[in-house]
């Protein structure tokens, strides 16, 4: 082993050489992986990336999905210096082909299941592939770059709604902190066996000699996971923590016995309903429940107790409660601003506590800067007059001596009577009101506002339009749809309202008179 690796090793190196017999991983099929086995592939991967010319600062694309396979060649393409790219799996097949000519990645990484898929992609077929089958350990050390730390080990491309994706960097400095700051959540006094959907999360449970449990699903389709086979699989491996989606956390508690050796819960990636957080804390009052708030350029934001989250959603006009704001970042609140923020603006633009504005965070585990991207950066930096760069999250908010509430999106604020309002509050009274989780407040461009809300069975229009009076915000449509609100492909939460059709019924559309 060189000597001296950069500091972004030193936990899981401890782990590899501390607990040799210990269970790393347990994959979808039961295949146990030890931390002595892990590092065989570890070192069986660098061998392999060595003999397809990989060196410091190459660019080498991966498509293979959470498994231990994955991990072995993440951490070697860490130990070459190399930075790892991922496609968000569920962008179109052009953004791919446009990412994929931008970064002009020196290797493919690829299952044989999914390289069919790269004769789709013209930008693929002159780039050398590795086709992935499987792994076969390799005794001894593996050596490590002269690694420092503004090096990108990690650029991850997201969907974008248009023009050039945007590729998120992350420095193997900004993967030492976020792993320091989730360490903080994550380590216990014994270790845990952590069943999640989360591939970033098996990176710091490997730091900290944890087991990994993948669950025995189709990420891409969480919605058609067999519960009851995940459930089994939770019990068998003897799991004692979910760190989870909330989408999967709500199939898990449908079928998880009350009596179980799960003791914590983490979940997040998309807001947890409050209806989800009570029966939560009700069916399991031994588990201990946390949401955690952030995004892909800075995670963790925030994170919430869920009992906290009860008690300050016994208002729901207050907005939705995230959280307390981790110790490793800090936030501003600033006038929600359509458009570049320049550094002369931060000061003038910046609110108060209490006072509801976008939300811009900073801190050593945020994002700082975007691949190839100066209009990305441009539209979701902001840099201070002392040349701290801060990230838009593009969520509206306040923040007070409780905590982070979320009110809104910046896309989704509307305009009624000269004063912004914003939906999330009024869609957590309808929710919790009306037993409607599936709803969502617009203002279409004709200046109407809209209440769409998904239910097989009829509510009383007029009890829902009296509750807005009630809450003083405004409602001219009442719509009832027959199948679910379009949401995000990956969490099915962010409602996406360019989707939102009037249904042809006539009759699920009620108009109030003025």
């Amino acid at each position: 082993m060189i000597n001296g690796p950069h500091i972004a090793f030193h936990q899981l190196l401890n782990s590899l050489e501390s607990y040799p017999t210990r269970t790393a991983l347990f994959d979808k099929e039961d295949n146990a992986y030890s931390y002595q086995e892990l590092k065989g592939m570890i070192k069986s991967s660098v061998t392999q990336l060595e003999k397809k010319g990989i060196q410091k600062g190459d660019f080498v694309l991966i498509a293979v999905p959470m498994s231990v396979e994955l991990y072995a060649i993440l951490e070697a393409v860490f130990a070459k210096g190399a930075t790892a790219i991922f496609l968000d799996p569920w962008m179109k097949g052009k953004k791919m082909d446009q990412i994929i000519r931008l970064v002009q990645p020196k290797l493919f990484i690829v299952t044989r299941k999914l390289s069919r898929v790269t004769w789709l992609l013209p930008s693929t077929w002159s780039i050398k592939k590795w086709r992935l089958k499987t792994i076969d350990a390799i005794a001894g050390d593996f050596p490590i770059a002269d690694i420092q730390d503004a090096d990108d080990a990690l650029i991850t491309f997201t969907s974008g709604t248009s023009g050039t994706p945007k590729g998120a960097n992350r420095s193997y400095a900004f993967i030492h902190a976020q792993e320091n700051t989730l360490s903080h959540h994550l380590s216990a006094a014994e270790p845990s066996v952590d069943f999640t959907n989360f591939p970033m999360v098996g990176l710091v449970n490997f730091a900290l000699g944890n087991t990994v449990v993948i669950p025995k699903m189709n990420f891409m389709k969480i919605h058609k996971a067999n519960e009851a086979i995940i459930v089994k699989q939770i019990e068998d491996r003897g799991v004692t923590r979910l760190i989870v989606s909330p989408a999967l956390l709500r199939k898990i508690l449908n079928h998880l016995p009350a009596e179980t050796g799960v003791k914590e819960v983490i979940t997040g990636g998309a807001p947890v309903t409050v209806p989800l957080v009570k029966k939560a804390v009700q069916g399991f009052p031994a588990i201990a429940f946390q949401a955690i708030y952030g995004s892909t350029e800075a995670e963790p934001i925030a994170i919430a107790r869920f009992k906290d989250i009860i008690e300050q959603n016994e208002d729901p006009l207050k907005g939705v409660y995230v959280g307390k704001p981790v110790s490793d970042i800090r936030i501003k609140i600033i006038q929600p601003t359509d458009g570049i923020v320049k550094t002369d603006q931060v000061q003038q633009l910046e609110l108060k506590q209490d006072e509801i504005g976008e939300i811009l965070v900073t801190g050593d585990h945020v994002n700082k800067s975007y691949y190839n991207n100066e209009k990305a950066f441009l539209e979701n930096k902001v840099k201070d007059a002392t040349g701290e760069i801060w990230h838009r999250t593009g969520d509206i908010g306040y923040l007070t001596s409780d905590g982070l509430f979320l009110v809104g999106r910046q896309h989704r604020i509307m305009q009624y009577e000269g004063k912004s309002i914003h939906p999330y509050p009024i869609e957590q009274l309808v929710e919790s009101q009306f037993n409607l989780p599936d709803n969502g407040y617009v203002q279409d461009e004709k200046g109407e506002f809209i209440l769409y809300y998904h239910s097989l069975h009829t509510t009383d229009p007029e009890a829902i339009k009296a509750a807005f009076e009630a809450a003083n915000y405004p409602l001219d449509v009442l719509i009832r749809m027959h199948i679910p609100l379009p949401r995000d492909a990956r969490h099915g939460s962010k409602l996406q309202v360019d989707q939102l059709k009037i249904p042809r019924k006539k009759q699920a559309l009620i108009r109030f008179s003025s």
